[in-house]
């Protein structure tokens, strides 16, 4: 291990004869980095198109869960996840 990498517990499930365990990969810092990167933007571009009010309610936070892929992509937990049971990356996103 080096600076340059970076040790993640994947989403991905391997599967084992007594059952099943998360994989754990290297990934390089600067491949994660980029992707963490472009899911912010994508949030934000989905943000932009959000109402500032909704009724009588103000929106002023989005908190978003996602995970990392094996191939050091971010995805968002689904509404099936297990978010309890898992670890991730959490990010809150406020107005000002």
């Amino acid at each position: 291990m080096d600076k340059d990498t970076i040790w993640v517990v994947t989403s991905e499930v391997e599967e084992t004869r007594g059952g099943s365990r998360r994989e754990v990969k290297s990934l390089k810092v600067e491949e994660l980095s980029v992707n963490v990167n472009l899911f912010i933007e994508q949030i934000g571009d989905i943000l932009k198109k959000t109402p500032a009010k909704l009724g009588e309610f103000h929106f002023d936070e989005l908190e978003v869960h996602a995970e990392i892929t094996g191939k050091a992509t971010i995805a968002l937990f689904g509404t099936g996840g297990e978010l309890g049971a898992m670890g991730g990356l959490r990010f809150v996103f406020r107005r000002s």
